[in-house]
């Protein structure tokens, strides 16, 4: 489950006294998310095939049930849902039992920030997880471009390029590069630009002129990047131009 598109959650408040369901409520709605807010178990229960509840906020005294029964229920319908329970008779027992299965424990009388704070830290959690989830799924389809690098010349086989090939390419890399050093306001387009121009070079067999300070074109990109708090990308390859 990613974090909602809808940019607010959903959230289920079960409280037999309307007064707390009313501070809850009011004070979770001023933070943009959709609350339902109701006074038994079953009611909550009645719920579920209509919401997909990101945080749940359970009385454990509740006729009927025992919040912390439902709490249960609730983790197994969704194992990311965060759930706390708000309860005044919270005692050593009670909280074991919740910790042992990931259930928070808000003793009233509660501060309304306690309940806000849990339902910012389920929101960075759930963004923590997504950019994991992005990252790795990225690194999957990542090309080993450095792994391989030597021998794109002689996979591609391509004698003899033309000498203003070479030179519209070392031209058009040391524009990217130089936009990329002044603080280009293209600044991606560039880096793409200089990076596709590198990797053309090495593919064609080109031989790139050197900086006057001595450096490669690829040393000169990969410090910029390293500038710009970006990964190298041609690391160990100094001297392949």
């Amino acid at each position: 489950m990613e974090e909602p598109a809808k940019g607010y959650l959903d959230i289920l408040v079960i409280d037999d006294d309307p007064h707390v369901r009313e501070i809850i409520g009011v004070a979770l709605r001023g933070e943009g998310h959709q609350v339902v807010a109701v006074e038994s178990a079953e009611l909550g229960l009645e719920q579920l095939p209509y919401f997909t509840f990101e945080v749940a906020f359970l009385d454990h005294h509740l006729p009927g049930m025992e919040g912390l029964v439902l709490g249960e229920y609730l983790r197994t319908n969704n194992p990311r849902m965060q759930i706390a329970l708000v309860t005044g008779a919270a005692d050593d027992r009670l909280a074991r039992l919740a910790r042992s299965n990931g259930i928070l424990v808000v003793e009233k009388p509660f501060e309304v920030d306690q309940l806000l704070d849990i339902v910012t830290s389920y929101q960075q959690a759930e963004r923590d997880r997504v950019a994991q989830a992005k990252a790795a799924a990225r690194a999957g389809w990542e090309a080993d471009v450095a792994g391989h690098w030597q021998a794109l010349p002689t996979f591609f086989d391509a004698p003899h390029v033309p000498q203003r090939i070479e030179e519209l390419l070392a031209r058009r890399i040391r524009a990217a590069l130089d936009s990329l050093r002044f603080g280009s306001a293209d600044a991606e387009r560039d880096r793409v630009a200089a990076y596709a121009g590198l990797l053309a070079a090495q593919v064609l067999g080109v031989h790139l002129p050197r900086q006057k300070d001595g450096r490669s074109l690829f040393q000169h990109y990969d410090a910029l990047m390293g500038d710009l708090g970006k990964a190298p990308a041609f690391p160990g390859e100094g001297d392949a131009s």
